[in-house]
């Protein structure tokens, strides 16, 4: 398949994916509104399950992470009837609405089309055999479902808090702010590398100087940010299980795998990883 026809196939899932999810929040029983966002964003990831087995590709999956959070803010506008707007709402509003579309679109940008799936899930099809399905099911799909999930949820206290604007709030905007700067310049260098005519394969210029992960640094920063912005609308305390999951995730999981095949490719990168700080620029800094 064309890496067009792609995009459209891909285009007309997700436009589906939404589609589906209006109609559960119409339809679906309200014992708790979080429950019951829970239930359709479970559902939701059985169709895109569904379609990437399909189609034997779960990088269709990929773009869910992005998607998915720019719906919640309509789901609880919505359920919860608001109709005015304070100052931290429309701060989350915006700035949500901003890391949906730029990592949306970045995401398109880099696509291969459906004839190139991650490096990561095709190493786990061959390490898993027959229990791929399964691996494919709760650790490709579910689990990040679930952690953006609970990262996602002060959204709830950030829309029913009539507490006035602080400058906690501010701290947090400016966290989430941080966060999609980050990612949008490590986004734009990557893309600059990757067409230039360079003489390495480590890209180490920019703010890649400083750090070797800026996209996973931006995320983390990201809900973090969202997590404080949420602290003086009264967010409830086990909330802030969403942003540590997201930063042990990317810690822990999806650093050391990347970092273990960039040093089995290319030699430059153990004396890149040397010489720059995983997340923070603690190197640079203290050098």
């Amino acid at each position: 398949m064309s890496n067009s026809s792609s995009r459209v196939l891909i285009s007309l899932i997700y436009i589906l994916i939404i589609a589906a999810g209006a109609y559960l929040a119409e339809f679906l029983p309200e014992p708790q509104l979080f429950i019951k966002l829970l239930i359709i964003d479970i559902l939701l990831t059985i169709i895109v399950f569904s379609q990437s087995a399909i189609l034997r590709n779960a990088s269709v999956y990929d773009l869910y992470w992005s998607v998915i959070p720019f719906a919640f803010l309509f789901y609880w506008i919505n359920e919860l009837d608001i109709v005015t707007f304070n100052y931290r709402m429309m701060i989350a509003i915006s700035l949500l609405s901003v890391w949906s579309w730029r990592l949306s679109i970045n995401w398109f940008r880099g696509w291969k089309g459906l004839t190139h799936e991650d490096w990561r899930y095709r190493d786990l099809r061959n390490k898993t055999g027959l229990f791929y399905p399964i691996v494919n099911f709760l650790g490709i799909h579910l689990f990040p479902t679930l952690l953006v999930f609970f990262a996602a949820l002060p959204l709830k206290s950030i829309f029913i808090s009539e507490n006035p604007f602080s400058y906690v709030d501010a701290i947090g905007a400016s966290v989430m702010g941080l966060g999609i700067l980050v990612e949008s310049i490590g986004d734009k260098q990557l893309h600059q590398f990757r067409n230039s005519d360079k003489k390495t394969q480590i890209i180490n210029f920019g703010i890649w100087r400083y750090t070797r992960h800026p996209n996973y640094l931006g995320e983390i920063l990201f809900w973090w940010g969202l997590y404080i912005l949420a602290i003086d609308a009264g967010v409830d305390p086990y909330f802030i299980f969403g942003p540590i999951l997201i930063s042990l995730l990317f810690i822990f999981i999806s650093i050391p795998m990347m970092e273990k095949r960039l040093l089995n490719k290319h030699s430059e990168y153990k004396e890149y990883k040397r010489t720059t700080s995983m997340l923070l620029p603690l190197k640079f800094l203290f050098k």
